[in-house]
């Protein structure tokens, strides 16, 4: 559909240069004009905006990528189909930064956490590394100690609230997941909302 849309533009913008006979470099600013807007506003969603329908129609639009597809199936589809989508990210993004986040998240979400100490292993140098081996190790169900104050502060409520959730403490759950959503920005924001929305409803089962 993008591409569809760049090539409406394209023919629109030739036909007004040729009626309205300007030089061939108002093409050129044209288009130029007309990327930066488009590059802008993909960057404004990716890691900016809170807006949850507008995050859910770009990732929608982009599910043919199989992290935006995991996503959308994270939001709207069943464990085994969020399970196929973590697959289908680690099957395809070999030693990259993709199968170390995502591969950490398929195996927690398989119950196996030594696979997913091992998978996050390489990231551990960088703040989502740390902040994906307490996860693991709450996931676990290991006590952890003092967490050191993440620059994304969305880290360390997301920390707080997977305490509160493995201990039943739901009131404590609640204030913090909504903080660590409200804290995160773009995608995510997106992650955040459905991942604890997830959550929730499994310890409202319980």
């Amino acid at each position: 559909m993008k591409f569809l849309g760049y090539i409406i533009f394209g023919i629109v913008l030739g036909v007004l240069v040729g009626i309205l006979e300007l030089p061939s470099y108002v093409i050129g600013v044209a288009v130029v004009i007309a990327l930066v807007i488009s590059l802008g506003n993909l960057l404004y969603t990716t890691m900016y905006t809170q807006n949850l329908k507008k995050l859910e129609k770009f990732i929608k639009s982009n599910n043919k990528n199989p992290v935006y597809y995991s996503l959308q199936m994270l939001a709207e589809g069943t464990d085994e189909q969020f399970r196929e989508g973590l697959e289908a990210i680690v099957k395809k993004y070999k030693n990259t930064k993709y199968e170390a986040t995502y591969g950490s998240l398929l195996a927690m979400v398989n119950g196996d956490y030594e696979l997913a100490h091992r998978y996050n292993e390489p990231q551990l140098h960088k703040e989502v590394g740390q902040y994906t081996n307490y996860i693991i190790d709450i996931m676990a169900g290991k006590e952890i100690g003092d967490v050191p104050a993440f620059k994304k502060s969305w880290m360390n409520s997301s920390i707080e609230a997977h305490q509160a959730a493995m201990h039943m403490d739901l009131q404590t759950f609640e204030i913090m997941s909504r903080q660590a959503t409200n804290q995160a920005k773009g995608i995510q924001y997106y992650g955040n909302f459905y991942t604890f929305k997830r959550m929730r409803k499994r310890l409202s089962e319980l």
